[in-house]
């Protein structure tokens, strides 16, 4: 798979920077909490037995709200990696059994085979190199640790047309990913699409810069997938 060129990863990641310093400006994240999303998200789909297994876990792609900063909070150490971490305005403290590092998931900073469970929510379709991190999360997995990947995928008949939103590096399918999943040589145990879990005001429609949403409310799907290293 072709990666990405170093111009296009970094409008990717000055567009993702934007997002989410006007992020609260949005009508539909109005009273949103993470905490609650992120609760739902990992009991629904995640085991309780791999949730109590779970004991170092890495998040690659944490940005300021991600899943180690609020959950598996008796998990011994939790590492959430991003590359823009020390740009952003609401950026995560390190506390307790919760560290952080400035670094891309093309080179995650951490010792081979040592989590129990690796997250990558949102993530691989904004990087350089979709190849290169799959295998670095298969890097730093032990044997028989697990991969909770979602990804944000479209039919592929709108495929020709993805080329207007730059910003993403790569544009996925449910049929793309899995075949990235098992190329890098994990086992997939479950996959769930789950519509695009926002509520748009009927105001959305006279807003341009809300159309996007829309047409991700319309096609978009998340993608999870629960995968296995052999």
């Amino acid at each position: 798979m072709e990666h990405a060129t170093t111009k296009r990863w970094q409008e990717a990641q000055q567009a993702e920077l934007d997002w989410w310093q006007n992020w609260r400006k949005l009508p539909f994240y109005t009273n949103h909490s993470f905490a609650s999303y992120w609760g739902n998200v990992i009991s629904d789909v995640m085991s309780e037995a791999d949730v109590a297994k779970a004991r170092t876990i890495v998040e690659v792609g944490c940005g300021p709200h991600g899943v180690v900063r609020y959950m598996f909070k008796d998990a011994p150490v939790k590492l959430g990696t991003d590359p823009l971490l020390c740009q952003y305005d609401e950026r995560p403290k390190p506390g307790g059994n919760t560290f952080y590092a400035a670094a891309v998931g093309e080179s995650i900073p951490v010792k081979d085979g040592v989590a129990d469970l690796v997250i990558c929510i949102n993530v691989i379709d904004h990087v350089m190199d979709a190849d290169q991190i799959l295998g670095e999360m298969r890097r730093v997995l032990k044997p028989g640790g697990q991969l909770l990947l979602e990804v944000h995928t479209f039919p592929a008949i709108f495929t020709p047309i993805m080329f207007f939103d730059h910003p993403h590096t790569y544009h996925w399918t449910r049929k793309t990913v899995l075949e990235l999943v098992r190329k890098t040589g994990f086992s997939i145990e479950r996959t769930r699409q789950l519509q695009f879990p926002i509520s748009l005001p009927w105001t959305s429609f006279f807003v341009p810069s809300h159309w996007k949403y829309i047409f991700g409310k319309l096609f978009m799907r998340l993608t999870y997938v629960n995968c296995r290293l052999p």
